[in-house]
């Protein structure tokens, strides 16, 4: 029997042998899968991490661009409220201007239109008791203005009012107050 149990014992240590190469050669592919499917995810990982930083900064500049555009928009409604208070109070001043000024503006106001003679000069209630039925040449008329004057000539009505010539030129206006105001 010795030469069966040799031959037992080899073929035993040809199977252990076979074992030996089959677990190593298992463990070698375990690894090596294993490493693979790690250097995956992690590429996966890393695609996620570059896309969740891409999407943090567009966020992060859309939400800046979005403070900047309300904050100039604050800017810009502050700088139209300042104008207009500026404007509304110019208009007051403009509607208690002195006798003097107030016709000044009204024979400057006849000399820059070609208008006939028979042309009517619409004054302030105020300034046509002052002026009486006649300015610079030209009929005052019944009608009244609430500022400035108006002409009117046959059918064409110029108007001269202060608060149509501020709104006519208020881009202008505007421009220079904030100007002044602002440098």
């Amino acid at each position: 029997m010795s030469n069966l149990d040799n031959l037992v014992a080899e073929i035993l240590q040809q199977a252990q042998k076979e074992a030996n190469r089959i677990l190593t050669k298992t463990k070698a592919e375990n690894l090596e899968f294993t490493e693979k499917e790690n250097k995956k995810i992690q590429r996966e990982v890393d695609v996620i991490e570059q896309k969740s930083k891409e999407e943090a900064i567009s966020l992060k500049e859309r939400i800046l661009s979005n403070a900047n555009l309300k904050s100039r928009d604050m800017i810009l409604q502050a700088k139209e409220e300042l104008v207009n208070e500026v404007l509304s109070r110019v208009l007051e001043r403009l509607k208690k201007i002195d006798s003097d000024s107030y016709l000044n503006f009204v024979g400057n106001t006849l000399k820059s239109l070609n208008i006939s003679k028979n042309a009517k000069v619409i004054l302030t209630k105020e300034m046509k008791e002052v002026a009486g039925d006649e300015v610079f040449g030209y009929k005052v008329s019944d009608d009244t203005v609430e500022s400035g004057c108006s002409i009117k000539d046959g059918n064409v009505i110029y108007n001269n009012e202060f608060s149509n010539l501020l709104e006519f030129n208020k881009e202008d206006l505007e421009r220079e107050i904030l100007k002044k105001i602002f440098g």
